[in-house]
């Protein structure tokens, strides 16, 4: 085999290697992220240092742990930034960069994994919350009760949402980045959204860049939509219809903050959803009641202030046991505010 030589521009790898580490923060400011834009821009070595800087550092973290703390003793051993609480990225990092500099190709070629794909799963817990770091530098963070599984192989970076909420924060590669969740395929196109799936019916909302969204399995474009940040498209699974709404994304990943937020959504829906984070299910006794429309926010800490509630705006009457809460018909009600 003939390796190819990779020119190296020290100062320019190491500043790659630096906006990686910072770009691994999720309390990044939204300013940080536009001069990590410019700076892209500003010539084209920076996109191919920053793709390298990536994809080594991506090689790296995959690396057995004591593996990868000698390979970081080896290459970069000296704090590059000790006033940094997240050195230890910052040190992945410079060592990928540093071993590049110093092997050349075939360090970038030797780093890279000899699997087809590496799957992972991570499951969060009923009503918690759980952050997640891809080896890429991407992230997710997980709602209550929510399962994905991870297969990062050579041609695409894959997610397969199984049930439940995430917020997706995507770093930039040449891999593309899908979320595949039941009869939805996302893909994204530089940018943060959230995926939430029940069921069938999925919701996906863009807070930042954009993502192309198309049913599973389709050829080609179609049935392709592409959204924009502040927009969202929920899909039902009973008319198959995509319905694409504006949005706040402060509302879109209003869970983060315990507030679960819906719009026109079934009570069928609503309750599944509010069941990740109830100590106690909530049952729906007549499946005819989950036709039933919703809107508003659900507290995810005053769930059952919610429940005695429903009673005022839905023909529902609260039957409450030791293991669950369960919602049964009645003809009789007595309308009053919407609950919240």
């Amino acid at each position: 085999m003939t390796l190819t030589p990779v020119s190296i521009d020290r100062p320019v790898e190491h500043t790659a290697a630096d906006w990686w580490a910072q770009l691994r923060d999720p309390d990044l400011p939204e300013q940080a992220l536009l001069d990590w834009s410019d700076w892209l821009e500003a010539d084209p070595r920076h996109a191919e240092a920053f793709e390298r800087a990536s994809a080594l550092a991506e090689a790296a973290g995959a690396m057995a742990p004591s593996l990868r703390e000698r390979f970081v003793q080896r290459y970069a051993p000296a704090p590059l930034h000790p006033d940094r609480a997240r050195r230890p990225l910052i040190a992945l990092a410079a060592a990928a960069v540093a071993a590049l500099a110093l092997l050349g190709a075939g360090a970038f070629i030797g780093l890279r994994p000899s699997h087809e794909a590496s799957t992972r799963q991570y499951a969060s817990e009923r009503a918690g919350h759980r952050d997640i770091d891809l080896p890429d530098g991407s992230s997710i963070e997980l709602g209550g009760a929510t399962s994905v599984t991870t297969r990062y192989g050579h041609d695409e970076r894959a997610i397969d949402l199984d049930a439940g909420e995430a917020f997706f924060r995507v770093a930039h590669a040449e891999r593309p980045f899908v979320v595949n969740a039941g009869p939805l395929r996302i893909r994204d196109l530089g940018t943060a959204f959230n995926v939430r799936r029940t069921g069938d019916r999925v919701t996906v909302a863009v807070t930042e860049g954009r993502v192309q969204v198309s049913p599973t399995g389709a050829q080609g474009d179609d049935g392709t939509i592409e959204l924009g940040a502040g927009r969202e498209v929920s899909f039902d699974p009973e008319t198959h219809a995509m319905r694409i709404l504006d949005v706040d994304p402060a509302t879109a990943t209003a869970w983060r903050g315990h507030r679960l937020e819906f719009v026109n959504e079934p009570l069928s829906s609503v309750v599944d959803n509010v069941n990740r984070y109830s100590s106690r299910p909530i049952r729906l006794a007549d499946p005819a009641l989950g036709k039933l429309t919703f809107t508003g926010t659900v507290q995810v800490d005053t769930i059952d202030s919610w429940v005695a509630a429903l009673p005022r705006v839905f023909p529902v009457r609260v039957d409450t046991y030791t293991d669950r809460l369960e919602l049964t018909r009645q003809t009789a009600m007595t309308r009053g505010a919407r609950p919240r």
